[in-house]
């Protein structure tokens, strides 16, 4: 539960579900020893029928994989159920669409689904007094996830000349006090007497940036999708012939050998028409083949895997897909290489 009073949000939430739908719904006693432990129950009036959700609280969400955790707790419960949050963001709450995970929060959002029963309500935004953010920190926001990865993924960077850390992340010089500054505030870096920078709690650090890449930085990448002439194309090329390195679940079925990739994921520096023509790719919003941008300008990784993207990257890649078996290799590509 998070600390959080199921009371305190479950309340709420059903009344904003009232005021912006019409809908009633009520809030009724948790049965004794029902199985999968739920938080909750409401029950909604649909056309002279009453509906009746399990509750699954959730007091922050911020990732995918939140998501998948309370759907697959939910499929324990006899009956339909929902996620309830203090607030979801646009981002999550059409991940949660994409899932079929209906939901409400504190600020009025709201997606149900069932039998003769669809509501759909986003866009709201929550109350000062039903949340509490962290203060905004410039550190995840675009450029600032530039830095971070760069950090992260190079440990020596982290005490580099100024210089060295904004040629490595692509970012401008004056950057790189600010960054470091916000990182220092928000308490993921201290500075000991000797100046020399260490991270406080780097896990945190990790999370964070997983969490704001696809919300803040990804789509700034120039995300484009293709189909390929040849399904299998990407078995025989070598990415880094056309300045290039794979992620996605290409790099995870390399990394941990244990995942069949069903989608491509390509980062390229430069042009992208040379290989683009190579693998006669034909523009495709739906296509399986995702070619980005390569932010990051560090030296050649010391891997034996230098044709794939850092496994932090790997990492955020397969959480923003949101398949059960990209979520479960994305646990393993954490502890085995971000722990």
């Amino acid at each position: 539960m998070n600390h959080v009073h199921e009371a305190d949000l479950i309340e709420p939430a059903v009344e904003r579900l009232h005021a912006a739908t019409g809908l009633v719904a009520e809030i009724l006693p948790l049965v004794e020893g029902a199985p999968g432990r739920p938080d909750g129950r409401i029950r909604v009036k649909h056309k002279g029928r009453w509906i009746t959700f399990w509750v699954e609280v959730k007091a922050r969400v911020d990732r995918v994989a939140t998501l998948q955790q309370v759907q697959d707790r939910l499929k324990l419960l006899d009956g339909p159920g929902l996620l309830l949050a203090p607030y979801l963001t646009p981002e999550m709450t059409r991940r949660c669409q994409e899932m079929g995970l209906p939901f409400l929060d504190a600020a009025g959002n709201a997606f149900l689904v069932d039998e003769g029963l669809f509501v759909l309500v986003t866009g709201n935004k929550p109350g000062k007094t039903l949340t509490r953010p962290e203060r905004p920190t410039r550190a995840f926001e675009k450029a600032g996830l530039r830095v971070v990865f760069v950090l992260l993924v190079e440990p020596r960077l982290l005490n580099a000349p100024y210089r060295e850390i904004a040629r490595a992340a692509g970012v401008a010089l004056g950057t790189i006090g600010t960054i470091l500054g916000d990182l220092k505030e928000h308490g993921f870096l201290v500075e000991d007497r000797q100046g020399a920078r260490h991270w406080v709690d780097r896990e945190r650090a990790v999370q964070a940036w997983t969490t704001n890449f696809p919300l803040r930085l990804r789509g700034t990448l120039q995300p484009r999708r293709f189909r390929p002439a040849n399904e299998d194309w990407w078995k025989d090329t070598e990415p880094q012939v056309f300045g290039g390195f794979w992620g996605g679940e290409v790099a995870a079925a390399e990394l941990t050998r244990e995942l069949v990739p069903k989608t491509v994921t390509i980062y390229l520096k430069g042009d992208r028409n040379r290989f683009l023509t190579a693998h006669r790719m034909k523009a495709d919003p739906r296509g399986l083949v995702e070619v980005l941008d390569a932010f990051w300008n560090l030296p050649e990784p010391r891997t034996d895997l230098p044709w794939l993207v850092p496994p932090l990257l790997v990492y955020a890649d397969l959480e923003g897909i949101g398949d059960p078996r990209t979520l479960e290799q994305a646990r393993l590509i954490h502890d085995q290489h971000l722990a």
